[in-house]
């Protein structure tokens, strides 16, 4: 009866081959170019060549570090001013090896890497290898890291912990896979990401405690993708990572395993075939942890995009807007082991008349038979087209009349129903209960039908 929505929550899960190409091995990135450092020429040029004491020896030493400090500031500005004018930067060959030299001559006190205005080509994957460091650009717009038609691979990959990329912009201009967080407590903050196939941002198992945040993620119109793609295994509980306050376009996000953390977003689909989605869990494990709230779910891309997809595990969802999709606007996958879902507004689903699930899936919320411990209160469910598509405020679906040998074709197990208001989809009473339901309260819902 559900069999091609857990089919859909099974074919998100195939992006896990993203992780499976990582290059993160020396003989598959570009690492630190072996260059010889302008600091033994300063030394020399700086160092007395008469003797000194002991004291005098400190004072020059603490003299030359601040002068060092100083010069490693213009470094990067002394690499690339062959490629530069006064007004801007536009640099058409590689610009790795000069951006990895840069980065390997900072002291070790520096923990920042200023990249002036300007357009940088990326014809080779840039691995961040040193850890604690921020890469900071001018700005969204002002620097900018493009692909070279030529190259094909990641474009910027941060393999250090802690560190993090700002303030800049990233066009792969059509590449596959653009930025992969892979250490922990990696961070992408205020970047634009786009010209991606694809995926956006990428955070491996390996990337635990990564946060993306006041990022803008586009991606194209024609083409499923992920803005953001995250996953911590089959096994993980204590991976964790926050996805907070971007604007992704075009495209939606996906994540399974350990806590996840997605807060303030707002995603957009349309015309994007797979867009204004966040799909969470895995059908086939229970380990995510999921904390959805405060985000903005908008036009998903196509008759077969839902707005929130909850994969097995646990998760809370409140205070989010889901509007125009066409599936339903949240969907409880059968293995969801607790769900808390409340305070949401969700409104004009049901796009895909040609559903083939029975029930079809074009509710408020859809609940899949096997969901166990679920709270759905204080809700809004309605449609306000001329031409409603929205079947009901909510569905509790049976068992399949065919199951999937892979699940368990069990009932919805401690449902809580209450003070949700379903008025206004095709179907006034609001609620469709075939579920089965064992232990179930259900009270306070409007319209009165739906505590019925």
């Amino acid at each position: 009866m559900s069999t091609s929505v857990v089919r859909r929550y099974r074919s998100r899960n195939n992006l896990q081959n993203v992780s499976g190409g990582l290059p993160l091995t020396p003989e598959n990135t570009i690492g630190m170019v072996p260059l010889t450092g302008p600091y033994d020429y300063m030394m020399r040029a700086l160092w007395p060549t008469r003797q000194l004491h002991s004291s005098a020896i400190r004072c020059t030493v603490l003299r030359l570090d601040k002068i060092v400090m100083r010069l490693s500031t213009l470094l990067f500005a002394m690499i690339v001013v062959a490629f530069c004018d006064r007004a801007s930067c536009t640099v058409s060959e590689d610009s790795v090896p000069a951006l990895a030299r840069a980065l390997s001559e900072l002291p070790p006190g520096s923990s920042v890497l200023e990249l002036p205005e300007g357009t940088y080509t990326i014809g080779s994957t840039w691995t961040i290898r040193r850890t604690g460091i921020t890469i900071r650009g001018a700005g969204i717009g002002k620097t900018v890291l493009t692909r070279d038609p030529t190259f094909t691979g990641p474009l910027v990959i941060i393999g250090a912990e802690n560190s993090s990329i700002t303030n800049l912009t990233i066009d792969g201009k059509r590449t596959v896979n653009m930025v992969f967080l892979a250490r922990t407590g990696d961070v992408a903050d205020t970047i634009e990401v786009k010209g991606f196939t694809h995926v956006g941002i990428a955070v491996p198992p390996s990337g635990s405690g990564c946060r993306i945040s006041n990022c803008l993620i586009t991606g194209p119109t024609t083409q499923t993708t992920m803005a953001i793609w995250h996953d911590a295994g089959r096994t993980s509980t204590d991976s964790t990572i926050m996805i907070d306050h971007n604007v992704i376009k075009n495209t939606g996000l996906y994540g399974t395993g350990g806590q996840i953390t997605i807060a303030d977003n707002q995603i957009s689909g349309e015309p994007n075939p797979g867009g204004g989605q966040i799909d969470i869990g895995n059908a086939f494990t229970t380990n995510t942890v999921a904390f959805i709230t405060g985000n903005s779910i908008l036009n998903g891309g196509t008759v077969r995009t839902g707005g929130i997809e909850m994969g097995g595990g646990s998760f809370t969802v409140t205070n989010n807007i889901v509007r125009n999709h066409g599936l339903a606007g949240m969907g409880v996958g059968h293995n969801v082991i607790r769900a808390t879902i409340t305070g949401n507004t969700v409104s004009n689903s049901g796009h895909d008349i040609a559903d083939k699930n029975r029930p079809q899936c074009r509710s408020g919320i859809y609940v899949l038979y096997g969901a166990a411990n679920v709270e759905i209160s204080g809700n809004r469910c309605f449609d306000d087209q001329p031409n409603k598509t929205q079947t009901w405020g909510i569905i509790l679906c049976g068992p399949p009349m065919r199951s999937d040998p892979r699940f368990s074709p069990k009932a919805i197990e401690h449902l809580v129903m209450k003070g949700n208001d379903l008025r206004g989809n095709i179907h006034s009473e609001g609620l469709l209960d075939e579920g089965r339901v064992r232990d179930k309260l259900v009270s306070g819902n409007l319209p009165s039908q739906a505590n019925h």
